[in-house]
């Protein structure tokens, strides 16, 4: 005869498989509640889990799973991208343990169980789904752990707070998670934005997508690819293993795009900060606490100047935190931290001013003639126009940035395209099916920069003449 107990138990291991089923939560085989692929040990300890969860109220499912209430525990609050890094990894370590994750659930405000919640990531087209908050039951040869994590808000942001209560040295585990972690994060070696995001552009940027005079190239390579290539040698002999570089110059100039080069072409973790990133001071602490995690790693930060100003003109706190993130009791080794300002002469003088938080201004300024040229006839590669002509255009925009003789050859083509009567052969979506080359004058030019400089001069605020 069923006893009332058994009865229960086969009721609740049928529900939490339906609860999975309804959600489409389909576990990887180690986060099975349904305990596909486990050992005969693992499998009698689900078993046993799945009874404790209901035979008594009064006994915790934790003890129950350890086999006693003598257990060690380790808490911790941790940032919520490094807790995310962190609790994708942990199937994988505790697999590579030689353990396995039984069960994977959480309790709902009454006390009833419900099915863990879940997050996705894509990484290289490959979605990968972990469990972010719940209780994850680990059993091993050597020792059983209840991992358990729960987003809390601590000073206006979000964190985790991951409890781990083991049978054998919790605290031990914990370190050795974090060190697994550290080497196999999915973020590890990505370009991403600092809230985690993965950075996926249309087109893969080298240095021959930017111009920029020789010397300026040679010595951004030399600070940053050169820096991390040699790191190691360089550590050997005394150098700090933490770079930071200032990129400054007007809009326009290339500092942007240099970061997008950068991000493309180094074998290194790159961590890309807009302004939207740090909304409170505790943003750059949590910014340079994933950027440890995933080093070698290159933090750029984009505007300096709205978070940096001298002392005397900021009220914020963000500007201490900075200075103490970049040079302050925690190591950032092998960090290079580039920041872009288009006002260099606001920023506070203890950054601008200060090897070992920033050790190198590099400015960036109008294109020189070379440069100037290389790009109008990139840029013009779909245009006619002869040698006289191109040498006019190139003496008159002496001081365009990159942006400006963009924007100057996009005027080009949309005047000369519009006085052009040849008809435009199209292709079913519109597109032309190969394109032409328009003929582009003296008068074209001309007509073209007074459209630019008029426009440029009213953005500066300066009347037309």
């Amino acid at each position: 005869m069923t006893s009332e107990f058994e009865r229960r138990a086969r009721y609740q291991e049928r529900r939490m498989i339906e609860l999975q089923e309804e959600d489409d939560l389909t576990a990887p085989p180690q986060v099975s509640l349904k305990g596909e692929n486990l050992t005969p040990a693992a499998e009698e300890a689900r078993r046993i889990l799945s009874l404790a969860l209901i035979a008594s109220p009064g006994r915790r499912p934790v003890a129950v799973f350890l086999g006693h209430e003598d257990y060690q525990k380790v808490e911790t609050i941790v940032d919520e991208l490094e807790g995310a890094l962190m609790l994708e990894c942990l199937p994988a370590f505790v697999h590579q343990q030689g353990g396995q994750i039984v069960m994977a659930f959480r309790f709902g405000n009454a006390g009833e169980v419900l099915n863990a919640i879940w997050r996705a990531v894509t990484v290289n087209g490959a979605t990968r789904r972990y469990v972010a908050e719940g209780y994850l039951f680990i059993h091993s040869p050597h020792e059983k752990m209840v991992v358990s994590a729960e987003l809390i808000p601590v000073q206006g942001r979000k964190k985790f707070r991951i409890t781990l209560r083991g049978s054998g040295d919790s605290a031990s585990f914990w370190r050795n998670w974090q060190d697994y972690t550290r080497r196999n994060n999915y973020l590890r070696g990505q370009a991403f934005f600092a809230d985690g995001e993965i950075i996926e552009r249309r087109r893969i940027y080298g240095w021959d997508d930017i111009l920029l005079p020789e010397e300026t190239k040679r010595i951004i390579r030399t600070h940053v690819d050169g820096f991390l290539r040699n790191r190691m040698w360089l550590k050997a002999v005394g150098v700090k293993a933490r770079r930071g570089l200032i990129f400054s110059g007007p809009p326009g100039t290339g500092k942007t795009l240099t970061g997008k080069v950068l991000a493309d072409t180094l074998d290194a973790s790159f961590v890309w900060v807009c302004p939207r990133h740090v909304q409170f001071a505790v943003c750059f602490q949590e910014i340079m606490s994933v950027a440890r995690l995933v080093s070698p790693a290159v933090v750029f930060l984009e505007d300096l100047d709205l978070f940096a100003e001298e002392r005397e003109h900021n009220s914020g706190s963000g500007l201490g935190e900075l200075m103490n993130q970049l040079d302050g009791a925690i190591d950032n080794e092998d960090i290079i931290t580039i920041a872009t300002t288009n006002r260099l002469d606001v920023i506070e003088k203890a950054l601008r001013n200060r090897p070992g938080r920033f050790d190198r201004v590099i400015e960036f300024s109008a294109m020189d003639e070379y440069c100037r040229r290389r790009m109008l006839e990139k840029l013009l590669a779909h245009a006619t126009l002869a040698p006289a002509d191109m040498a006019h255009l190139v003496a008159v925009t002496s001081d365009y940035t990159g942006a400006q003789l963009e924007e100057l050859t996009n005027t080009l083509y949309i005047l000369g395209a519009d006085s052009d009567d040849t008809p435009v052969a199209q292709v079913e979506d519109g597109r032309e099916a190969s394109p032409r080359n328009i003929s582009v004058d003296r008068r074209l030019i001309d007509t073209a920069l007074q459209e630019v400089n008029v426009e440029t001069r009213s953005r500066l605020g300066f009347h037309a003449a």
